[in-house]
């Protein structure tokens, strides 16, 4: 299996180590996690009471096949910003992490080759990206009526997908609306009860709204043409608004508020220990 290794800056310009661009990244340690944990004592037993992730380091070795050529090459990359990279970690699907840059020693030749140490210092867990569409039923709720204009009682139109959410600890989501709202919920739910679930008190025509419970960038926005707007005060107080999925099975259920065809888009961060 080829692994491959690459990191992306904050300006989303990407840095690959491969033949292409002259560096190759070797000797990587450190991908995989620690746990500090306390315990208690009762007897012969310890009991775990709390468990903590250390700062951790990734550790490899960069060879410079075309010399202080390419050498030249990722000091000006790193020259953009050596902190908050994404690390990303290719096999059979993609991974990335946060790191940043700590160490890169002093260049040696070694077989031939020009070579330095570097080091990241590790800032979160894996982190695995996915994204779904809730799609919508053919059926809406609330009573028909046998009338030309029976849509002005139909309450909603309502969506529902099922989705197993992987990795050891709850997936962070960004969650966007596209269309016409009423108070619009989602609702997540696992082995029958409802985990986590988002209400907003807006009418909104024609417009994307933006809620992210991404840990170090929570926020509630809406856009209207050109203009964004912070929303964080429309709110359901009584939910807990930014979503995030336990891992295993998941039920989420759209609802709307209105008829048109309004869609749910919802991008899911799984947290992954290696």
């Amino acid at each position: 299996m080829i692994r491959k290794f690459y990191l992306e800056n904050t300006k989303g310009v990407i840095f690959n180590f491969n033949y292409h661009s002259g560096i190759l990244l070797s000797d990587v340690e450190g991908l995989g996690f620690e746990f500090n944990l306390a315990y208690l004592k009762y007897g012969h037993l310890h009991k775990t009471v709390s468990r903590d992730t250390p700062l951790l380091e990734i550790s490899g070795v960069l060879n410079y096949l075309n010399g202080y050529e390419s050498y030249d090459k990722f000091i000006d990359f790193i020259n953009q910003g050596s902190e908050n990279l994404k690390l990303f970690y290719e096999t059979t699907d993609i991974k990335y992490v946060y790191v940043d840059i700590v160490v890169l020693t002093k260049t040696e030749i070694k077989d031939g080759i020009l070579r330095s140490d570097i080091v990241f210092n590790k800032k979160s867990y894996w982190i695995k990206e996915r994204q779904l569409t809730i799609d919508f039923n053919d059926s809406v709720s609330g009573k028909i009526y046998p009338f030309k204009y029976d849509y002005l009682y139909q309450a909603t139109k309502e969506g529902k997908t099922t989705i197993t959410v992987n990795g050891s600890f709850n997936a962070s989501t960004i969650i966007e609306i596209n269309g016409s709202v009423i108070n619009p919920e989602l609702t997540a739910i696992q082995n029958g009860k409802i985990t986590s679930s988002l209400r907003l008190l807006l009418d909104a025509k024609d417009s994307k709204v933006v809620v992210s419970s991404v840990p170090n960038d929570r926020y509630l926005k809406m856009t209207k043409g050109s203009t964004e707007t912070d929303i964080y005060e429309f709110q359901d107080f009584t939910k807990d608004n930014f979503i995030e999925l336990a891992p295993g099975v998941n039920t989420l259920e759209f609802k709307s508020g209105v008829m048109e065809q309004t869609q749910c888009k919802i991008h899911i961060f799984e947290y992954h220990l290696g």
